[in-house]
């Protein structure tokens, strides 16, 4: 059974999104928080799957777009949780890597 393009999308996001998430349900972090970044990489799997950023390889177009979405919640750690910057950053890298891959490959 093969999976159509945009259901592929869902799934990779969806998986990420449980990627992410898993590690945040161990720490206790609020509900909200889980659910907002799950959707993020919800999203970020179909964006992904449906753009081609001109003058990127292949593999840099995941990281991008999730950098891209990763900034405004890193917006909101300014004064609050610096501490989770980075961590927020290398998430979106690594995942929008994952998610290029996968689509590269996959898709």
């Amino acid at each position: 059974m093969t999976l159509d393009h945009f259901t592929l999308s869902v799934v990779a996001g969806a998986v990420a999104g449980a990627l992410d998430v898993i590690p945040m349900i161990a720490q206790r972090i609020a509900f909200r928080s889980c659910l907002s970044a799950f959707c993020t990489y919800l999203f970020a799997g179909v964006l992904i799957f449906h753009s081609n950023l001109p003058y990127l390889p292949w593999w840099a177009d995941g990281m991008a777009v999730t950098l891209m979405m990763a900034l405004p919640v890193v917006l909101n750690f300014v004064g609050k949780e610096r501490r989770a910057t980075p961590l927020v950053l290398l998430n979106a890298v690594l995942l929008g890597f994952l998610l290029s891959v996968t689509e590269h490959y996959f898709g």
